[in-house]
């Protein structure tokens, strides 16, 4: 049984696995095995504070657990898991026994059991019995992280289609998205931990997690103390043992009642006002009860407020507090940025829209407003509440302008996006519990926050000629120019993704319903997508070019300009802030250049395989020597044969 598991588990990936998802999991390979090596190197320190060391390595052992019960909830579905066995007379404990063998062969496995090797090393500065104590130390820890991973996940499965389940995913996703871009914030935080030690209060906190027992037993063991080199042993496998009996409850097909969603009845329809009637009212109102029900479009009404809020709660760190009134305008880019497949999230649906001709317009002006509706008082109060907090006048008319020009340049863009660059997702009620299962908008993601930078630039300006000047009236000329703008965007960008709905309608309905193309441009002509049909190569000189583009573009470019204005003399991280004064404007400048040139050197590498894309579908398609197209013939069905036999 677990030998055909774990061959069935080979299969699947091995068929399954595109050049995409194989550049993917090399770049999380390289970093899981820098970070296993980095835990590795840190059992070979010597600390000033005694039991520091201890400390580090429970913090890093907690941070590894946490990780195996995050990630697995955001990786997509597992190859196998118990639904795929769920008709077939294996009884639970004989199947959790096999998946679990199935889990261990994989290599994030492998990289795990390298990190927890730190144990070892650890226990080799204590003694030989120490080094005895943590081998099976090492194999408890290593099934208590796999085992808690795939509870977490089935607990999560089961939530996951709520509307709580979406606030937490969206919440979770935040807060990793934040973390990482804001990462170099733990490098001081550990350079102070260095220096002063973990306060006693968190150092035992952390050591009564289960993910730092083998630890405790392993330092008993080196001191002699046989109690409590037994007892945390002891401890972790009963809960090891608990974990697999609960993961065996939980494997099968879920029969969890799903909640029914009433209508509106009679008397609310007759109450409605002005703003529903007619097709736009009647989509509009269609859209905000979606934006109210769907889990999806909950994660995207929590992901900009967290994301936005977790990120200016880092600075407060180093008490710096400019970051607060721009709360709104970031909740507003991040909002934009989540929502921009609208169209791919309703999936096949469209066809409602494309049978009624004449209502494209309808329908982008509904969920242009529908967004408006939800978006727009949220980031404006959160924008007042940042601007209350911090308390400084000056900054202001710098959050206005930003807020309303992201909402602007957000509606227009999300719904024109939607229909450009369309990335298939499933059917609301083919919905899977992973977020990765969504489809992959990581591109799309990428393409919004630089749009909708770019409609903040006028606006912000017109701010920053105002601050140069000293004109308070050209300063506070930038919140009309940044409504303005977000007019403009907003009617501009909607009409031209009408148009391009009624144009291209059946061609989008069509990669709707095929899902994301996997074969090669020549195959799929101008339905394939850059983005599905791109080199794993390519692909990832385009995610590194865009990297550098937001590192550079964001963190060291644009927040350093915005602390320079305000005047603060806080220096934080940024780079520009601690060279001499003469040169932090030049360093200011050179970052934002090299950003600008990260997100074009990524647009030229999109640019380039969409003309592609174009010149393959433009030229004429191979034919057989009676004149016939034999393009695709090879991948045809029964269908087309059972054709070709007909006209033969």
């Amino acid at each position: 049984m677990v030998g055909v598991l774990i061959r069935m588990k080979l299969a699947v990936l091995r068929h399954s696995t595109t050049e995409a998802k194989m550049a993917l999991n090399g770049l999380g390979l390289a970093v899981g095995i820098c970070l296993a090596i980095t835990t590795l190197i840190l059992a070979f320190f010597d600390f000033s504070h005694p039991r520091l060391l201890m400390d580090l390595l429970a913090v890093t052992f907690a941070l590894w657990a946490l990780g195996w019960m995050v990630g697995p909830i955001f990786a997509g579905e597992p190859p196998l898991n118990g639904e795929h066995f769920h008709r077939q007379p294996i009884p639970r404990r004989t199947l959790a026994m096999g998946l679990l063998a199935a889990a261990l062969v994989a290599v994030t496995t492998a990289i795990t059991l390298l990190a927890f090797c730190a144990l070892i090393v650890f226990a080799a500065r204590l003694s030989w019995v120490a080094v005895v104590v943590s081998i099976p130390a090492v194999v408890l820890h290593l099934l208590l992280v796999v085992l808690l991973s795939r509870v977490v996940t089935l607990l999560f499965r089961m939530l996951a289609k709520s509307r709580l389940g979406g606030v937490v995913t969206a919440t979770i996703t935040a807060a990793m998205v934040s973390l990482s871009s804001f990462s170099w914030i733990l490098i001081i935080g550990v350079y102070l931990l260095l220096e002063y030690g973990f306060p006693p209060a968190f150092s035992m906190v952390v050591r009564s997690l289960p993910s730092s027992w083998s630890l405790i037993a392993v330092e008993a063991a080196g001191r002699g103390d046989w109690l409590w080199t037994v007892g945390p042993l002891v401890a972790l496998a009963v809960v090891v043992v608990a974990l697999f009996l609960a993961w065996s409850a939980l494997l099968g097909p879920q029969r969890i009642a799903r909640p029914v969603v009433r209508g509106s009845s009679a008397q609310q329809a007759a109450r409605r006002g002005p703003l529903f009637r007619g097709d736009q009212g009647a989509i509009y109102l269609k859209e905000l009860r979606t934006w109210w029900r769907d889990p999806v479009r909950t994660q995207a009404i929590v992901m900009g407020p967290a994301f936005s809020i977790i990120t200016v709660l880092f600075p407060l760190i180093f008490g710096f507090t400019a970051g607060l009134p721009f709360v709104g305008a970031a909740s507003a880019l991040m909002a934009a940025a989540t929502c921009a497949n609208a169209y791919g999230q309703d999936g096949t649906a469209l066809w409602l829209t494309l049978t009624v001709p004449g209502k494209e317009r309808a329908d982008v002006r509904a969920r242009q407003l529908a967004w408006l509706t939800f978006f727009g008082p949220l980031t404006l109060v959160l924008t007042l509440v940042g601007c209350l907090l911090h308390g400084d006048a000056s900054l202001v008319p710098w959050a206005l302008a930003g807020t309303l020009a992201a909402l602007g340049g957000g509606s227009g863009l999300l719904v024109w996006v939607s229909v450009v660059a369309l990335v298939p997702g499933p059917d609301p009620h083919k919905s899977k519990n992973s977020p990765m299962d969504h489809g992959d908008v990581t591109g799309q993601s990428f393409l919004m926050c630089f749009l909708v930078a770019l409609t903040m630039c006028p606006a912000l300006g017109v701010a920053w000629a105002g601050h140069a000047l000293d004109l308070p009236a050209l300063l506070w000329a930038s919140v009309p120019v940044a409504l303005l703008t977000g007019v403009l965007c907003h009617v501009g960008f909607g009409s031209m993704a009408a148009r391009t709905l009624r144009d291209k309608g059946p061609e989008l309905l069509h990669l709707m319903r095929s899902g994301k193309p996997t074969s090669t441009a020549e195959e799929t002509g101008e339905d394939a997508s850059p983005f599905g049909t791109m080199s794993g190569k390519r692909q990832t000189l385009m995610w590194s070019a865009m990297a550098v583009g937001i590192l550079g573009l964001f963190p060291q470019g644009l927040a350093p300009l915005g602390i320079k204005l305000s005047g603060s003399p806080d220096k934080v991280w940024f780079l520009a802030l601690h060279v001499p004064e003469p040169w932090q404007w030049p360093v200011i400048a050179v970052m934002i250049l090299i950003g600008l040139a990260g997100f074009w050197g990524a647009y030229l590498v999109y640019r380039t395989e969409k003309r592609r894309l174009q010149a393959a579908a433009a030229a004429p398609p191979p034919q057989d020597t009676n004149g016939r197209d034999i393009r695709g013939t090879g991948a045809a069905g029964p269908e087309a044969g059972a054709d070709r036999l007909t006209s033969a």
